[in-house]
């Protein structure tokens, strides 16, 4: 993952949840898909 956004290296690939955090709280994994679901919303947009 490169930022906080859960923008990858490859242009249009983004990570979310625990892929991002490691094994965290189902909180924190929502949060981090929460902000990628926004960064693809911006990316199609």
């Amino acid at each position: 993952v490169v930022d906080e956004w859960g923008r990858t290296s490859i242009e249009g690939v983004f990570a979310g949840g625990d892929i991002t955090t490691g094994a965290a709280t189902v909180i924190s994994a929502m949060g981090a898909g929460r902000r990628a679901a926004d960064a693809i919303d911006e990316f199609l947009s």
